[in-house]
């Protein structure tokens, strides 16, 4: 029997990645600024929670949060979270493949149909989402109506306008 040595492999260390610096959006600017001023003073409490339309106690908990963590505390904490009844973009990726491809001219439903049949367990609301998402229509789409032509005649202007005339000579008689 060989033995084989296995040798020491020198691994190198892993560049450190910096992390991204936070971009806020523009509220969660605001709703910084708002609490800087009230750490550093210039407004109260009540003031802030007036500006931000929130509760003074949701006011504590944000400068708290402002103390503890910085910038970070002003962001929703679900807000890097991925959503669990999301799809994985390759699916959705394969999905609008397999029906450019394969099923061009079929209708959604059906189309949802088929893949179901084949083992994806997705509804036909969500098939026909991630469908328009990549700017697939379905062949069965609503065209827009054309507008009917009103042809205007004079017959029924004059006829319009003897009723009203007829109709204003009667209630004058009944007013006498």
């Amino acid at each position: 029997m060989v033995e084989k040595k296995q040798e020491a492999v020198a691994l190198l260390p892993m560049p450190e990645e910096k992390p991204k610096p936070l971009k806020l959006k523009r509220h969660e600017k605001r709703k910084l600024r708002i609490i800087n001023r009230l750490i550093a003073g210039e407004i109260n409490g009540p003031k802030a929670a007036k500006m931000l339309k929130i509760t003074t106690r949701q006011v504590r908990n944000l400068k708290r949060q402002v103390l503890d963590e910085g910038e970070l505390g002003v962001v929703h904490k679900n807000r890097f979270h991925k959503p669990v009844n999301t799809y994985e973009e390759d699916i959705r990726k394969e999905l609008a493949q397999i029906y450019r491809k394969q099923y061009r001219g079929t209708n959604f439903t059906e189309f949802a149909r088929i893949m179901q049949s084949q083992g994806y367990d997705l509804s036909r609301s969500t098939i026909y989402n991630i469908l328009r998402e990549n700017r697939i229509r379905s062949p069965q789409r609503k065209r827009k109506k054309r507008k009917k032509k009103t042809v205007k005649t004079e017959n029924v202007t004059l006829n319009a306008t003897k009723t009203n005339q007829e109709g204003n000579q009667n209630r004058e008689g009944q007013n006498r």
